[in-house]
């Protein structure tokens, strides 16, 4: 019976490894100078790692099976950063090893305390109690079945662990306090940058489904997103305006900066600044502590030397 591949042993050059593995999204084909490759991410934990199939017939099987567990033989490669080439690929027939066996999960009470604090945060630097009220309110209605405080932030990158999407938003909330901390003349928007760093990726709920792409995944989370405010409207706008809530609609559309629909408002582009550093610095740091030789691969600046 085959086990769950080491991850991070596998990627030492030349080393050759056999296991099983765990695709969560769909890989991508690629062209190459000669013929198509194909690129993907194994993941395991928080562990997320590169594998490329070099042979069209060896990734037929990926593309015809998708999302799922395989048996692997893999060798740890490099080039513009470590990565495992795939040799062998094959549907896992061992039926007592789930997809939940792959997947990393923050603990409950770290979130819960998250919360908390970031709730006091906010409020000593502006926000109203009514927002964090409506805020609460949003976020364990009903029609989000609880999945905000359950779902990751992606499925790759940076918090691809269950309770990551919870943990992302709240350690912007923490950052937006700082921000309007340093910045009174943002008092009278406070309630709406809380509202929105915290909204912002609420659509993920149904664009992801246990850290794997959802059946209508390219509906994505901004789409969604709007769906969800649209069903809460009424009650938005029952504690503020319809120019509060259009706002909120521009901070869900736009904060993907330049990936998508780019900002319309201000608020829009400080919430998708935040975003920014907040991810970026997340992903940068679980890079780091999974590099095996104390550094990370930035594409736009090469290597990066750990601390």
């Amino acid at each position: 019976m085959a086990k769950i591949l080491d991850l991070q042993k596998a990627l030492e050059l030349g080393r050759v490894s056999a296991g099983l593995v765990y695709v969560n999204s769909m890989p991508q084909v690629r062209q190459g100078k000669r013929n198509d490759f194909m690129v993907g991410k194994f993941v395991n934990g928080s562990d997320s790692v590169e594998f490329k199939i070099w042979e069209e017939r060896t990734f037929k099987t990926v593309l015809n099976h998708g999302v799922g567990i395989y048996e692997v033989e893999v060798e740890g490669s490099e080039f513009n950063g470590s990565y495992l080439t795939v040799r062998k690929i094959n549907v896992s027939s061992d039926k007592t090893v789930k997809s939940s066996d792959f997947l990393a999960a923050l603990p409950k009470e770290l979130i819960d305390n998250l919360q908390a604090r970031a709730y006091k945060a906010a409020q000593a630097a502006g926000v109203s109690d009514k927002a964090i009220k409506l805020l609460d309110e949003l976020l364990n209605a009903p029609e989000l079945d609880g999945r905000f405080f359950v779902e990751g932030a992606a499925v790759s990158h940076h918090d691809n662990q269950v309770r990551g999407l919870a943990h992302h938003s709240f350690k912007m909330l923490e950052i937006l306090a700082t921000i309007l901390t340093q910045h009174p003349n943002l008092q009278a928007q406070a309630d709406l940058l809380a509202l929105g760093v915290t909204l912002h990726d609420v659509g993920k709920v149904w664009e992801y489904d246990e850290l794997s792409m959802s059946e209508y995944w390219y509906s994505n989370h901004r789409a969604r997103g709007l769906e969800y405010l649209a069903m809460k409207k009424d009650l938005i706008m029952a504690n503020y305006d319809e120019k509060f809530y259009r706002q909120m609609q521009a901070i869900i559309i736009g904060h993907h900066g330049d990936y998508g629909d780019r900002p319309e408002t201000v608020a829009c582009a400080i919430v998708h600044f935040i975003d920014t550093l907040e991810s970026q610095v997340t992903g940068m740091l679980e890079d780091l502590n999974r590099s095996v030789d104390n550094r990370i691969f930035i594409k736009d600046w090469g290597y990066l030397a750990g601390f």
